[in-house]
């Protein structure tokens, strides 16, 4: 079966490889962050601003009997650090334009997917914001 580590892996390799979506990854220095892309869950004890977090929300098997295709929900969070919520809401939309709609093959597997909500930056601390871009969509390993 096509392992939801496999797929965010995928997901997250895409996303490096944008360069619309990497060039908006400038710190207040004009400094690019683009390695800031990660999984939701790392726990490193350095995190650059902006940066984006890819969350993956359910896998679905698709019922063919070496589940190689599979149904995905996956978040897109954009985080920064910026006075107002301009820059998350930005990167969370340009994520959205990139990506909806589009297929893509990245690390050996087939995407499709389709933003199924878009979501204002909200205040998560007193120094930042939060943007989602929500997704579902197809993933199938390619043999």
């Amino acid at each position: 079966m096509i392992r939801i580590d496999e797929i965010q892996a995928a997901i997250i390799t895409k996303l490096l490889s944008n360069t619309v979506i990497t060039a908006e990854l400038v710190d207040a220095y004009g400094d690019v962050v683009d390695e800031e892309i990660r999984e939701n869950q790392w726990q490193g004890v350095e995190f650059a601003y902006p940066n984006i977090r890819v969350r993956m929300i359910s896998l679905q098997p698709l019922g063919d009997d070496e589940c190689q295709n599979v149904r995905i929900s996956v978040s897109f969070m954009a985080f920064s650090e910026s006075d107002n919520s301009l820059q998350s809401n930005k990167i969370a939309g340009i994520i959205n334009n990139e990506l909806n709609g589009k297929q893509f093959i990245a690390s050996n597997i087939a995407f499709s997917l389709r933003m199924t909500n878009l979501i204002p930056a909200i205040r998560i601390d007193a120094k930042t914001w939060r943007a989602e871009c929500l997704m579902s969509g197809i993933a199938s390993k390619l043999i």
